[in-house]
């Protein structure tokens, strides 16, 4: 008799039970390590927008990986600015009037601090983070600042501020020490002009009278020239105004007044017995205040233009007087780094916060590059470069006022309402907030978005534990019963068929 073999499907059973085995071992694969698949082709169909996320996770990560940099550098730069804001304040409070004071080596202490300061923003500009120098712009490797040293009394055959301020001085003083201006008195008319066509000394800008006694003409031509002609006899305390502007851009007015009796100040002249008497007078008064004027007002705007030249703001040239001769000169010259310390050597750019970016996001990018020359800074170092520079002598009978005027410039330069201008300490700081702002937006928005994507990443590769372990189960009763089964069938011989 013929049995037929399908009555006994054994290896079909074999089959299953490894099917089942293989199954087990996936399961408890999954058990252990809590992933779905152990490669991208177990994933099936899912495996494309799993890539897709892990590429977007990886992005992330590096998005905020520059985050995490930029959030270091923005804190860094916050501390530095906060300090040298704070500089820029003890700066403008040291510059009070009737702050002058002359000590054993004829300095005043507020010069010891403006120099101590300026040696402390120095290094805070050329302070660096990791060997990156962040004030320097994209030219990040050396310091962007020369040294105290260098700056003030020159370096390596090449002229320092001290130099280029006392030849600056030379040239607006003049050889007469009248400010490069000239007058004299012919008759009843009073002549004051100009030496020359250059930028040097007092502008004449304008000319006035509160009186009738006189004529007055100009300023005008080239260069400007005016008259004053006494018509007839002043009036008891008639008053003549001339408004001189000076070379670092302020003006004031050097006013004459006439007076019947002997004069009682400087700025006084005596009615004479006839109108050139008069004149006389008046012209000998004007000489002395121009030379007066000259060795005060004068001077200490000569040194703040010779810092704004050599201290050069961004977009700036640096310049120096061009001679010698000094006091007949009649030109700047670009300085070069051949005759002169350049005292900024880092980028100089339109835009300093676009000279260092970080990617933050595909479509954003934080600026926030600073550079040590921009106008806040600038504008402090000119200050804090002529308080350490001059030099007040106690026999001097015009240091107060000398001093005085110096004070009165600085505090217009430091003053809080120009805190609102392009490339001020403030307005680098609400940029550099703007931006620190910006980054912390951004990292929220990662963070949330990475959650977002991880969670999702979640449900493709891992696996729920509980799942996983109910399978096992369900698997392990299927593989007994199979067990037992091919067991069984195992057994079955012919006699037992038979049977």
């Amino acid at each position: 008799m013929i049995v037929n073999n399908s009555l006994f499907p054994a290896k079909f059973s074999y089959r299953a039970i490894t099917d089942m085995r293989d199954q087990l071992d996936k399961l408890n694969q999954q058990l252990a390590t809590g992933q779905r698949a152990q490669t991208l082709s177990e994933l099936g169909a899912d495996r494309v927008v799993d890539m897709t996320l892990r590429a977007r996770t990886s992005a992330l990560e590096t998005y905020q990986q520059n985050l995490d940099n930029l959030d270091v550098r923005l804190n860094y730069l916050d501390n530095v600015m906060t300090r040298i804001d704070e500089i820029e304040d003890e700066t403008r409070s040291s510059a009070q009037q009737g702050s002058f004071e002359i000590n054993g080596v004829n300095m005043t202490a507020a010069q010891y601090l403006a120099e101590n300061r300026m040696k402390e923003v120095i290094d805070l500009l050329n302070a660096d983070l990791n060997g990156r120098h962040l004030m320097a712009g994209n030219a990040t490797a050396e310091d962007p600042v020369a040294s105290f040293d260098a700056l003030m009394n020159g370096a390596d055959g090449k002229d320092g501020f001290r130099t280029i301020m006392t030849q600056r001085r030379e040239a607006d003083l003049g050889a007469s020490g009248l400010g490069r201006v000239t007058n004299g008195v012919v008759g009843t008319t009073v002549t004051i002009a100009e030496d020359g066509t250059h930028p040097f000394g007092f502008k004449l800008d304008s000319l006035s009278s509160d009186g009738t006694s006189t004529t007055l003409t100009g300023p005008t031509g080239a260069p400007p020239s005016a008259t004053i002609e006494f018509t007839s006899q002043p009036a008891d305390n008639e008053r003549i105004m001339i408004g001189l502007d000076l070379p670092d851009g302020t003006t004031f007015s050097l006013e004459l007044k006439a007076v019947a009796g002997a004069p009682q100040s400087p700025n006084e002249f005596q009615i004479g017995g006839t109108t050139a008497d008069t004149a006389a007078n008046m012209q000998a008064a004007l000489n002395e205040r121009l030379g007066h004027f000259a060795q005060t007002k004068l001077q200490a705007a000569s040194s703040f233009a010779a810092a704004d030249n050599f201290f050069n703001a961004n977009g700036d040239p640096a310049m120096r007087v061009d001679g010698p001769p000094y006091d007949s000169a009649t030109a700047m010259v670009p300085a070069t780094d051949a005759d002169t310390v350049i005292w900024y050597q880092g980028e100089s750019s339109t835009n300093p916060r676009l000279n260092s970016q970080a990617r933050v996001d595909e479509n954003t990018r934080v600026n926030y590059g600073v550079q040590a020359n921009e106008k806040g800074f600038a504008s402090l170092m000119q200050s804090l470069a002529v308080f350490a520079a001059e030099g007040y002598s106690p026999s001097d009978p015009k240091a107060t006022e000398r001093y005085e005027a110096m004070n009165g410039v600085v505090r217009q330069r430091l003053a809080e309402t120009n805190n609102g201008e392009k490339g001020s300490i403030e307005v680098i700081q609400m940029e550099l907030g703007l931006a620190k702002t910006t980054a912390g937006r951004v990292a929220e928005r990662h963070g949330q978005q990475k959650a977002t994507l991880e969670s999702m990443l979640s449900e493709i590769e891992t696996v729920s534990m509980e799942e996983v372990a109910m399978q096992i189960m369900q698997l392990k009763t299927r593989m007994e019963a199979s067990y037992q089964t091919a067991s069984i069938v195992n057994q079955l011989t012919m006699v037992n068929y038979m049977r």
